[in-house]
């Protein structure tokens, strides 16, 4: 089998999928805008051929670099990145070569919240109504049905960029003034964000699922600089389950992971938010190998390579957690004093991307703890503001 792999060195763990998958016996031919000497030297090692070309944002730049990697190497039989943003070019790729997997319209029509709110649906899954912000009128007239709040968001895209929520009519008509053309609106949900996550195999069946819990929504870090956490449960609600698996089914996905948000409303039920077609950001996947001591991207090669896992066991054996701190804010403890008082319960400390900061901070504690009380407390501690503590 070979993998073209798209950008291995950034985000930081990237590379760890094609490690995986030349350990599995594939052949990974990579492209990517960082130089060759700055990536990992386990990176270096997994590639058949990486061609370092800065301008692979121009599609058809790439395209030519490719189509030069399979002169050399032979056909390629899957195109990956796991992130969001090479998602569309991966369908492009896919469709100008005639490799297997999701086409430029099938990326399209997974990015779009709209087409979203249309399988979830389809798959009998609840879901806040939405609109193309197409005029003005129709926004003060979905706003009339629905009434405030409301939230503006692109119609495709990820991180809560450019999402904003608009709670009185003063901040609507200063909304209804922004360039618009590209965003839907929604009622705002009240609710708690949590996710079903995993990945499913070639027959579309789930080899491996977790949730996350968020202490708040995305676009609340982002607008408000928030520090943000977010944790992992040993135990998926049985509600929660079901729901993610009626989801998932409405969008046939293969050999993918799958990210799939929710709202937890204050009664117990699920509102669906979207669905990506990617692992959760950041340093999710780590959290994950963390939280069942295991390897999530050997388990992604394997799909990958088109194994079915039908028996594949694995244990949620942890609570783990993302705490993250901004450069801006004092806290209380100091992260010697961190590292002292936490002990065993924090795994790791890690500088955050710039790209990734204004949702996860600057730097990430990764924490796990086998029960959730003590994960909670750690979280506080990180987080403690030099206000409330003595700053050591």
């Amino acid at each position: 089998m070979r993998i073209l792999y798209l950008s291995p060195g950034f985000p930081p763990n990237s590379h760890l999928f094609c490690v995986a998958a030349r350990a599995r016996g594939a052949n990974v031919l990579a492209v990517g805008d960082m130089p060759a000497q700055d990536l990992p030297p386990e990176a270096r090692q997994a590639f058949d051929a990486y061609v370092f070309e800065p301008r692979m944002g121009e599609y058809e730049c790439l395209l030519g670099v490719v189509q030069s990697l399979i002169a050399l190497h032979g056909p390629i039989d899957f195109v990956e990145s796991n992130g969001e943003h090479w998602l569309e070019v991966e369908g492009r790729l896919r469709d100008d070569l005639c490799i297997e997997g999701l086409s430029a319209q099938d990326v399209k029509r997974l990015r779009s919240k709209l087409d979203m709110a249309r399988a979830f649906e389809t798959a009998g899954v609840p879901h806040p109504p939405g609109i193309r912000c197409v005029s003005p009128e129709v926004v003060r007239d979905f706003a009339a049905t629905h009434g405030l709040p409301l939230v503006f968001k692109p119609d495709s895209g990820s991180g809560a960029t450019s999402t904003f929520r608009v709670s009185t009519e003063v901040e609507l008509d200063a909304a209804l003034l922004l360039p618009l053309d590209n965003h839907i609106v929604q009622p705002f949900v009240d609710g708690v964000i949590v996710t079903f996550d995993g990945l499913v195999n070639r027959e579309g069946g789930v080899v491996f699922c977790t949730s996350h819990v968020y202490d708040s929504g995305i676009m609340e870090v982002r607008t408000g600089g928030l520090d943000g956490y977010y944790y992992s449960l040993r135990s998926i609600p049985p509600a929660l389950e079901d729901v993610g698996r009626r989801a998932l089914a409405g969008f046939s996905l293969r050999r993918r992971f799958f990210h799939l948000e929710f709202f937890c409303r204050p009664d117990g039920s699920y509102v669906a938010l979207e669905m990506n077609v990617r692992p959760p950001g950041g340093y999710t996947t780590d959290m994950m190998n963390h939280a069942c001591d295991f390897d999530v991207y050997a388990l992604w090669a394997a799909v990958m390579m088109g194994d079915l896992l039908e028996d594949y066991r694995y244990e949620r054996k942890f609570h783990t957690a993302h705490a993250g701190r901004r450069h801006e804010r004092a806290y209380a403890v100091s992260p010697a004093t961190l590292k002292e008082q936490l002990g065993d319960t924090l795994v790791l400390v890690q500088s955050v991307p710039d790209a990734f900061a204004t949702t996860m901070g600057n730097t990430m504690y990764m924490l796990r703890h086998r029960q959730l009380a003590p994960l909670l407390d750690a979280i506080k501690l990180v987080q403690l503001p030099v206000a409330e503590g003595k700053n050591d």
